[in-house]
């Protein structure tokens, strides 16, 4: 929980609140009060989640303590080369894991109990980033706790990933461009879930279910189809249209706006 409020609490002031701050704009749109009350429903959540993700972690504690995982602490034991390899593998299989449960947790069967928390939030702030349904939460920490007991990992490798996925979460609710308009952001954009990719998602719930990366949304077919444009070197960056609507973005993509509001500077 302090690691929590340290970073989405310091990301959200360096990121909007400092007057000195290039993303922060006034709002047309949404008042202050409707602002603070959506940052407090996500704290809510996180505190919660906060809560089962400490559970499992003591749960996977236990199991280790009865041999019962794959963890190993000498590195020698598999080799320093399956350090990386079984890194990256645990990566993947996590953002086909998040994926189809995420996809899954968008069924009107399972939205109002699974997933309808995190969207409170129309406009994601690093404060949304652990905003999860306690079902929700329960589900993505059972993953590593799963994951411990099939594959051999490196206790370094299991932080390593613990530390990528509390970023991600972070970064994916920045709800800024991150990526700049260049062959390298654009292709980076292209095939890594950013900021812009995720606030898509709170914005049109049809659209965008990767973690990581966009593989399983261009294969599947849930990628938006006006995401391409927004990664063009013609859409400027620093011009925001607060009151866009996904509906009609496609069409304000190809133009010279990023049509995606974020959150607001306090009113004076």
């Amino acid at each position: 929980m302090l690691g929590y409020f340290a970073a989405a609490g310091g990301l959200y002031w360096f990121l909007y609140l400092r007057q000195s701050s290039r993303f922060v704009i006034d709002s047309t749109e949404q008042t202050t009060k409707a602002i603070w009350q959506s940052i407090h429903s996500d704290v809510i959540l996180s505190v919660l989640s906060s809560g089962i993700f400490s559970v499992c972690a003591a749960l996977m504690t236990t199991v280790y303590q009865l041999g019962y995982t794959r963890l190993y602490l000498q590195p020698e034991q598999y080799g320093l080369g399956y350090l990386g390899f079984s890194l990256v593998l645990v990566l993947i299989l996590q953002d086909t894991y998040f994926y189809f449960t995420h996809r899954l947790s968008h069924h009107p069967r399972c939205y109002r109990w699974l997933h309808q928390g995190h969207h409170h939030s129309k406009n994601p702030t690093p404060w949304t980033a652990f905003a999860f349904d306690p079902a929700e939460a329960m589900v993505q920490a059972i993953y590593l706790v799963g994951v411990t007991m099939v594959i051999p990992m490196h206790l370094s490798v299991l932080i390593a990933v613990v530390l990528v996925m509390t970023l991600g979460a972070l970064i994916h609710h920045f709800g800024l461009r991150l990526f700049k308009a260049s062959a390298m952001g654009n292709w980076l954009g292209s095939w890594l879930v950013g900021p812009t990719h995720h606030w898509l998602h709170h914005r049109k719930y049809t659209v965008h279910y990767s973690l990581y990366f966009t593989f399983w949304d261009r294969v599947l077919g849930t990628q938006h189809p006006g995401y391409e444009d927004v990664l063009s070197p013609s859409v400027a960056e620093k011009k925001i249209v607060p009151s866009a609507n996904i509906e009609t973005a496609p069409a304000a993509l190809s133009g010279k706006t990023v049509p995606f509001p974020l959150p607001f500077k306090k009113a004076s």
